[in-house]
């Protein structure tokens, strides 16, 4: 072969090669966008701060103080605020409903303990729910998928701003029909701008809707900018029959659980339906009274209802049936870097239970990424999941991924890339599935590419352009999946389990330079912050504000002068996420906040 034909072959074999190499990662189609689902987090958390015990909370784990809790969240009206619980035992007798712009805090989950005997009843333990009444009006077309516009001709009451609900009927999947699992194919939806007949929104549509099905809309008002942060919620009664939830979100939007630690539960530890931009992020949620699965009983944290665009994320599951479930029609969700151990259910083989669980109703779109955990199970016993569900660089430790079988209308078209199985030992570590056109790259199972000669995978995530921001320095990323040898990395909530460290609170802390003149109240929000951070005072004081990063170099300062408690600080500057640090000096004090930026 002369040199010009030699440099012809090898050029040709490079473009081969770069072309299959593009066509081994997913298909545009076959995926959403998850990074947009991941930044349309936008809570406006409240400024004014209340403490339990002004309104007369004792808490010593004997006295009932739920009145002194509804008091304080009355006492707020319409404004919202944060209400703190000092260390102590909160002994609570009677369900808590939320109202908007509603923060529980503790002072940490070790500490601060919301205990509820609701005297065997099966309620939820906390409610942060608004029920709505609006009608649902037809859809005239626009309901692709990746559409970001529908045109209803009657959907003049629809306005800028608004939160939306889009359903349709149920199709032939439906081969487990029950009451409760109606119209659950669907997606709440954020306006952006309405003309005539036509409705723009936020993020597109993550599924083909069927004009056989009647697709329709209506405008709704969830419950916003609650959160529950840095305590410990034990349910200590066990009802005869039924369930309920620790923490039940239901029509709610821009919502946090972070930092608690949620202890024995009825049904799910956490469920979620209707719901929009909730994030679970640095908590600890283990054991149950019952491991049936009757009513959500033995799980962890459950999304139904076409819940989506949720983040779970650095959370530590144990002993529980499922820790991570999506049914009825969730989507556009992304579970990630969590880790789950002692799965546990009623029937034969206790731990052959799904610590991530795909569990019919079609439930579609949603992502599972960089999860410890010990099983992966996509069953059928209420029917098939939707397509696009996509699980990416996870680590299943026990019998490892696995698809149950159908006759009449199994799960396909879903997505499992760069995935381990670990354990070598048989029956352990299998891959198995069933349906059709899946799409299979680079997975090592057991130490054997699935398929062959796929070890060159280089997706590192579906939803971030950097390491997460609550990723320290110590661990590799990505930690599973090629190039990575078999269960080579782990994840940071599963070092925090070894370490006994079981919840992430971020607190502020602030120290004294000279006399003791008052706290200051030293309070940062959001955190995880993405284009600006806001932080409070209860006194008027001038400040010295610096932002450090994980380097310890100083990127930000500036001056603050006495004329509002509250200040705010434009950190769009700030191009690579990551853990960044805070430093407020005042004339005899400072604090310090860890910062989170996306």
């Amino acid at each position: 072969m002369n040199a010009k034909l030699s440099k012809i072959f090898f050029a040709a074999v490079f473009l081969f090669n770069s072309l299959l190499a593009i066509s081994q990662t997913i298909e545009p189609g076959r995926t959403v966008d998850w990074k947009s689902a991941y930044n349309a987090f936008n809570p406006i958390f409240p400024t004014l701060r209340l403490n339990i015990l002004d309104f007369g909370a004792v808490g010593d784990g004997v006295t009932d103080d739920h009145q002194a809790i509804s008091d304080a969240i009355s006492s707020l009206e319409d404004e919202g605020g944060i209400i703190y619980f000092p260390p102590g035992n909160y002994l609570i007798n009677s369900p808590i409903n939320f109202s908007d712009g509603i923060v529980f805090k503790g002072q940490g989950a070790d500490s601060t303990i919301l205990i509820f005997d609701l005297g065997g009843q099966a309620l939820n333990c906390i409610n942060i729910s608004k029920a709505q009444t609006t009608n649902f009006i037809s859809v005239s077309s626009g309901f692709t998928k990746e559409s970001n516009k529908l045109y209803c001709p009657d959907c003049e009451n629809l306005e800028k701003g608004d939160f939306a609900e889009i359903i349709q009927d149920n199709g032939d999947w439906d081969i487990a029909p029950a009451d409760w699992a109606q119209n659950t194919v669907g997606q709440i939806i954020r306006v952006e701008d309405v003309l005539e007949d036509t409705i723009w929104f936020n993020n597109p549509l993550r599924i083909e809707y069927s004009e056989d099905l009647n697709p329709r809309i209506r405008s709704i008002i969830p419950i916003r900018n609650c959160g529950i942060e840095c305590l410990k919620i034990k349910r200590i009664d066990e009802p005869e029959e039924g369930a309920g939830s620790n923490i039940n979100f239901s029509y709610a939007a821009n919502c946090l659980v972070r930092g608690v630690e949620s202890d024995s539960s009825v049904g799910s530890h956490i469920s979620v339906y209707y719901s929009t931009n909730i994030w679970f992020t640095g908590n600890y949620i283990h054991h149950a009274f019952t491991y049936d699965g009757a009513g959500t009983r033995g799980y962890g944290i459950q999304l139904s209802q076409h819940s989506g665009e949720c983040y779970i994320a650095d959370n530590i599951f144990r002993h529980l049936r499922h820790s991570m479930m999506v049914k009825t029609g969730a989507n556009g969700n992304i579970f990630a870097y969590n880790y789950s151990l002692d799965p546990n259910r009623s029937e034969p083989i206790p731990t052959l239970s799904g610590d991530i669980s795909l569990h019919g109703h079609f439930a579609y779109s949603n992502l599972f990424e960089g999860n410890i955990v010990q099983n992966i199970i996509i069953d059928h016993y209420w029917g098939p999941s939707g397509p696009y569900n996509t699980i990416n660089r996870n680590r299943a430790e026990l019998f490892g991924i696995l698809m149950t079988e159908n006759e009449e209308y199994e799960t396909s078209y879903q997505n499992f890339t760069g995935n381990e199985t670990s354990n070598t030992i048989t029956p352990y570590g299998q891959f198995i599935t069933s349906g059709n056109d899946h799409f299979i790259y680079g997975n090592n199972i057991r130490g054997i590419a699935i398929p062959e000669a796929t070890e060159d995978f280089s997706d590192t995530s579906y939803y971030l352009n950097n390491k997460p921001p609550f990723w320290d320095a110590q661990f590799s990323w990505p930690p599973i999946g090629y190039p990575n040898m078999l269960d080579q990395h782990s994840i940071p909530a599963k070092q925090r389990f070894s370490d006994s460290t079981f919840t992430v609170c971020n607190d502020s802390t602030t120290s004294w330079i000279g006399e003791d003149i008052g706290h200051p109240g030293f309070i940062v929000w959001p955190n995880p912050a993405s284009e600006k951070v806001f932080f409070k005072l209860n006194r008027y004081e001038n400040l010295d504000i610096s932002i450090y990063d994980a380097n310890g170099r100083r990127i930000y300062h500036n001056h603050l002068y006495n004329n509002t408690l509250t200040q705010s600080i434009n950190i769009s500057f700030i191009k690579q996420g990551g853990i960044y640090l805070i430093v407020v000096r005042g004339r005899k004090w400072y604090g310090t906040a860890k910062m989170f930026v996306k």
